[in-house]
């Protein structure tokens, strides 16, 4: 979590300092679709997913950096054993992902077309329903009286997304497609069962204004 903190800064930092800067729109509007693979799914189905990303202006190389966010979901089906406490609950839930996070992406221009290549760095959640996992220990009376508390019967793991992907456009209308690895393990070791982390696919119809 640290190192997510630390780079998206760097980002800021680099974006702050750009000096010859060109126009470029301020916002995206995104909508998609995604596969995750996982061998610990039953079933598979590409999920759908929208997000908002903010445009900084591109520097003198056509560099500029996005920040924002996806949601997604898919009727794909994860059967596995979550680990807790050393003991093991059976999950079998349909996936939800959050995404937050930053892209640098090079633009090029190709006769009156632009191609974009975007380089993904962020964090992803993984919701699914919690079944039987106990939670966890209440909170003291005292802390109690100013709390409250709401059992969204559901838990989650988060990690790193890294992605490579090409964006084409016409106007303010593009498409594009990009592949990510999600090495859920990296922070769950005791909780993921081994072989958890997940290659991804995704292709997206993007608005600028």
């Amino acid at each position: 979590m640290r190192t997510f903190v630390i780079f998206l800064l760097f980002c800021l930092n680099l974006s702050a300092q750009n000096v010859n800067t060109e126009k470029c729109e301020g916002s995206l509007i995104e909508f998609g679709s995604f596969l995750n693979f996982n061998k610990f799914k039953t079933k598979q189905n590409a999920g759908v997913y929208a997000g908002y990303w903010y445009r900084f202006p591109a520097d003198e190389s056509k560099t500029h950096l996005e920040l924002g966010t996806n949601f997604g979901y898919s009727k794909s089906l994860y059967e596995f054993n979550y680990g807790k406490n050393g003991l093991l609950y059976p999950i079998r839930s349909e996936e939800f992902v959050w995404n937050l996070g930053a892209r640098m992406v090079k633009g090029y221009e190709l006769r009156n077309n632009k191609i974009e290549w975007t380089s993904e760095f962020s964090l992803q959640t993984l919701f699914f329903n919690d079944g039987d996992i106990p939670k966890d220990e209440p909170l003291e009376k005292s802390d109690k009286e100013n709390t409250i508390y709401i059992d969204t019967h559901s838990a989650s793991f988060s990690t790193l997304k890294i992605g490579q992907g090409i964006r084409f456009w016409k106007n303010n209308v593009g498409i594009g497609v990009q592949a990510s690895y999600l090495p859920y393990r990296l922070w769950y070791k005791q909780t993921a069962p081994e072989g958890f982390n997940t290659l991804s696919a995704e292709a997206s119809l993007i608005f600028k204004f």
